[in-house]
């Protein structure tokens, strides 16, 4: 009989640990899950900073983000002119459509 005493007890403290540790890793789950909640808001933010700065001094050769704004302008003049290529692709496949 102490033979099943003592199993029932490692049994019972195994799943005392178990369930203390599941308990742990939910915790841990949570709170990771909010600091990725805390760092998406603060990306967010970065970039409304970035925006904001950008709209301010795209136009200013002194600005010490002036590289990064000739760089911005640059890839909006590409878009824009990809853009075109796209409406001329579509033009010409209406056109032969008819």
């Amino acid at each position: 009989m102490a033979f099943l005493n003592n199993l029932g007890k490692k049994i019972g403290s195994a799943a005392e640990a178990t369930a203390s540790k599941a308990k742990e890793l939910a915790e841990v789950k949570k709170f990771n899950s909010k600091i990725g909640d805390q760092e998406k808001q603060i990306n967010r933010l970065y970039t409304e900073i970035g925006k904001k700065i950008f709209e301010q001094d795209k136009e200013n050769p002194q600005s010490p983000v002036a590289e990064l704004c000739a760089e911005i302008l640059s890839s909006q003049a590409a878009i824009q002119e990809l853009r075109q290529k796209i409406e001329e692709v579509k033009g010409s496949n209406c056109q032969e459509e008819q």
